[in-house]
Parts: C-alpha cells; sequence; structure tokens
C-alpha cells in the first residue's frame, strides 16, 4: 500500500508508460543515427525505468490478487503470465541497448583511425568485424524492444 493505495495499479502505470517509450525509442536509436547521437541516453535511462517498474509490478500483481480474492481467475493468471515474461524482455532490452550503442562507438572510432568509411571491412579475415558484433547486439535489441511491446500489449 502507498498512501492507502495498493501499489500494483501504480506501478503497473510506470511500466505501460516506461516500456514502450523504451522500446519504441530503442528501435529508433538502433536505425537512425540522428536519433541514437540526440537521444541515446534519454533511451537508455528509460529502458532502466521501464525495466524496473515492470518487475515491481510483476512482484506486486500477487499481492493485490490475493487482497482481492482473485487468484484462482483465469484472467488474472493469464495476466500473470504475460506479467512475468513482460520485465525480462523489459530487461534484456535496458542491457542489450548500451551494449549495442558501445560497440558502435567502438566501430566508429575504428573507422575514424583507419580511415575505413565502410567499418564493416575493418574486421580481420576470418573473425568477425566490430561491425558484426554491433548488428548482433543490434538485433538483440530489435527483438527484445519487439517482445517488450507486444507483452505490453497484450498484458
Amino acid at each position: 500500500m502507498f498512501f492507502g493505495l495498493p501499489l500494483h495499479p501504480l506501478v503497473v502505470h510506470a511500466a505501460v508508460i516506461f516500456v514502450p517509450m523504451a522500446a519504441l525509442g530503442a528501435l529508433l536509436v538502433v536505425f537512425f543515427t540522428p536519433v541514437r547521437t540526440r537521444y541515446a541516453g534519454l533511451v537508455v535511462l528509460l529502458g532502466v525505468a521501464g525495466a524496473a517498474s515492470a518487475f515491481a509490478a510483476m512482484l506486486t500483481g500477487p499481492l493485490l490478487a490475493e487482497a482481492l480474492g482473485m487468484t484462482g481467475s483465469p484472467s488474472i493468471a493469464r495476466h500473470q503470465t504475460l506479467g512475468t515474461w513482460t520485465p525480462w524482455a523489459a530487461l534484456l532490452q535496458a542491457v542489450a541497448l548500451p551494449l549495442f550503442l558501445r560497440a558502435r562507438r567502438a566501430e566508429d572510432r575504428t573507422a575514424a583511425r583507419t580511415g575505413d568509411a565502410d567499418p564493416a571491412r575493418t574486421g580481420d579475415a576470418g573473425t568477425p568485424s566490430r561491425s558484426g558484433l554491433a548488428r548482433l547486439i543490434g538485433g538483440v535489441t530489435v527483438v527484445a524492444a519487439l517482445a517488450a511491446l507486444v507483452l505490453v500489449g497484450l498484458t
């Protein structure tokens, strides 16, 4: 309880705002350099806030269901199942995005140092280039962001 109000509805509202904002922001940051340059830090903070609020909602949900005597309801069971997965997708996105940003910065520094306009060609033959790493982590970020959006919508 928070000032006499159940905590779950309060933290759910935070999760429903922060998780989609962070997911949409992450998609824009991954795909658009001008957005990445200007808003990456803000999107990382939104990701952390979204993951934290999603975990808080997951932890407080069963307490509210029990207090209301709704633990056996099929709709509550479905809601709890989806609510159990949502924080993990939000957390993965919140962790993957800063890793993607770090890989991209390293890639950009390498390209600037070697004078190579295409960072994808900077890796040694037979070893993955930094561009491959940035693409891999960017892909994980995109999948996690899409999963978080879907899960929040379904929950």
